[in-house]
């Protein structure tokens, strides 16, 4: 998995929904689209069977997105790089995907933890079966679907691209993108912020921006601020089946309360609100 863990996320319902005042529209056609790999066969070891076919309405859904993203649509390429990203160990070793499952869901003392583990795990491959049919995933593709989202204007994936291509911009120009996040008012990009903050930020130590750029909450505190905003870190959440499948954060927490409750002392905890309560305050420009 390339991205960040908790950047993880397949197609979503809002994916109609309008860019975030402020952001650009998307300017290239599907003519001008980067030369992406070839999606390959599923291999062998992909094709064992757990579960029912995949629904028709994933996989229209899919479709759907796919279309969009070719089209130039800059919302709709960041989802596709996010939607390839949360299925690529899926879909390259569906068989071991479910082994190593079985090994940790043996570590789950509450039946009932497990019981969510299998469910979220049968969800993900069957929802993975609607990708691409199961094939395997090309990193380049993923890679690929996050720089034209990036070039088009989607500052979530402007931040993505630039983690995974290690890119970590100098003092002015990470001061000025997130400057540039704040304004915006898009939960996606203040949650990606949260994601790769070591990469995004590199100011200078008399920057105002620094004390929430800094420090373990730093990272926790964009992302809770993203889930006020709008970001879906609901318990029911693609967020949080990733997190469950990922570290067997299975308890059915939304992530908000998850990284609440993952915070040593109380004091951590209200270092984490009083950071999360400033980072909303400068969104909303007061």
């Amino acid at each position: 998995m390339v991205a960040a863990l908790l950047g993880f996320a397949l197609w979503r319902s809002d994916l109609a929904a309008p860019q975030p005042p402020g952001a650009p529209a998307a300017t290239a056609q599907a003519a001008q689209l980067p030369d992406l790999p070839e999606v390959p066969a599923r291999k062998e070891s992909a094709q064992v069977s757990y579960g029912r076919p995949a629904q028709a309405g994933w996989a229209k859904d899919f479709e759907a997105l796919k279309a969009r993203a070719k089209a130039g649509d800059a919302v709709a390429q960041r989802l596709l790089a996010e939607t390839y990203d949360g299925c690529y160990m899926v879909n390259f070793d569906r068989e071991g995907f479910f082994k190593e499952l079985q090994v940790r869901r043996e570590m789950l003392g509450d039946p009932a933890h497990a019981a969510v583990l299998d469910q979220t795990a049968q969800e993900r491959a069957l929802r993975c079966d609607a990708v691409d049919g199961g094939a395997i995933i090309p990193l380049a593709l993923i890679r690929g679907w996050y720089a034209q989202a990036a070039e088009n204007g989607d500052l979530a994936a402007r931040l993505m691209d630039n983690a995974l291509s290690q890119e970590k911009p100098d003092a002015a120009e990470s001061a000025k993108l997130v400057e540039e996040v704040l304004a915006s008012n898009d939960a996606a990009a203040v949650f990606a912020i949260g994601n790769t903050v070591g990469s995004t930020y590199r100011g200078a130590p008399d920057d105002p921006l620094a004390a929430l750029m800094i420090g373990e909450r730093s990272s926790p505190a964009w992302q809770v601020a993203a889930c006020r905003m709008g970001y879906d870190c609901a318990p029911s959440s693609i967020l949080m089946g990733s997190l469950c499948l990922a570290t067997n954060a299975c308890a059915g927490d939304g992530y908000e309360e998850f990284l609440m409750k993952s915070q040593r002392t109380d004091a951590d905890r209200r270092d984490l609100e009083r950071r999360v309560t400033e980072i909303l305050r400068l969104v909303e420009g007061q």
